[in-house]
């Protein structure tokens, strides 16, 4: 052998068809490349191990002694190959045995325990993490976990993957003690105008998802309101909606996390449910195999079968499409 290197797999795979077939031109036939191709693949070969592998102007293609050594073993490695694949590729589409999900802290509290009982089933261990967007990124780049479901696509980086789940709109929270006085347009909806002309507006922090779309919604439809408190947690500001200190903008999936705390609030639609957040899933490339088409699926059943139904006890004008992604 002249060379120490590794034998490359395709030149393997290569010389494995043109032993087992009448001439070089009909193994360039096989595998759709030009018969010089073949001649040189040939030619590199023999170089690197030092001997000839055919018997040169000889038809049908006749192997030397050195030739039918290669292809006995050729045979093995390139099957040993095929299976690797099909194991690797097994391997992917049943989940790793560890899969590290991250969810934004929202979707953690509202479907988070479904979600792991229905991978439960295809997956030996799941870890599962919490937090705000900025975190969970973090956490994802670093490897730290596999999949993050957040309303950050990361579009900037090529080496992600990113799908749309569901759209979560706005929704506005009035606490019991405004009903006698809220104002209504024909078709029964909250006049926001008067609302936020007359009562102090409680809101998520600027720092968050849903406090940046609530101010861009409070620009578009040119609403002038006083702030009164401003939080970044959904049960604080559904808490100071219900003791009657002011009315709030948050998601649908805020109310979903906070719907054992609606007893004393009324929740309404936003402007015809035009103003909404995007969650998406998003993963590295090609690494998890159908795992994350599994967690779709399993997202959208229990937002339509579990989630939905919660919010419409509530709240029965709620639509059962809410939370569908807009083509």
């Amino acid at each position: 052998m002249t060379s120490h290197a590794l034998l490359d797999t395709n030149q393997l795979h290569t010389f494995v068809i043109l032993a087992e077939s009448n001439s070089i031109t009909e193994a360039a036939q096989k595998l759709k490349v030009t018969q010089p191709a073949i001649s040189q693949c040939l030619r590199q070969l023999e170089s690197q191990l030092g001997t000839e592998l055919i018997v040169r102007r000889k038809k049908p293609v006749q192997l030397t002694m050195a030739g039918r050594a290669l292809k006995q073993k050729a045979d093995v490695i390139i099957g040993e190959l095929t299976r690797l694949n099909g194991l690797v590729r097994d391997a992917s589409n049943q989940i790793a045995l560890q899969c590290r999900l991250g969810l934004v802290t929202s979707c953690s509290e509202v479907f988070g325990s479904l979600l792991i009982t229905e991978l439960c089933e295809s997956t030996e261990q799941i870890m599962l993490k919490s937090g705000n967007t900025s975190t969970l990124v973090e956490q994802l780049l670093n490897r730290d976990i596999d999949i993050l479901v957040s309303d950050d696509p990361l579009l900037e980086l090529d080496a992600y993957s990113q799908w749309e789940l569901f759209r979560d709109p706005l929704v506005i929270a009035v606490p019991e003690s405004y009903l006698k006085t809220l104002a209504f347009d024909a078709k029964g909806r909250v006049n926001v105008h008067t609302l936020a002309k007359n009562k102090p507006l409680i809101k998520f922090g600027k720092n968050t998802s849903i406090g940046t779309l609530s101010e861009l919604a409070l620009r578009r439809m040119s609403l002038m309101t006083d702030v009164r408190f401003e939080t970044d947690d959904t049960h604080t500001l559904m808490n100071f909606v219900r003791d009657g200190h002011g009315w709030g903008i948050l998601s649908s999936l805020c109310v979903a996390q906070s719907i054992h705390s609606l007893d004393q609030v009324h929740l309404f639609e936003l402007d015809s449910s035009r103003h909404a957040r995007t969650l998406y899933l998003v993963y590295r490339g090609s690494e998890m195999g159908s795992i994350p088409a599994k967690i779709e699926a399993s997202i959208k059943q229990i937002l339509t079968e579990s989630v939905v139904p919660n919010i419409q006890k509530k709240s029965p004008w709620f639509s059962c499409h809410a939370f569908d992604v807009v083509a």
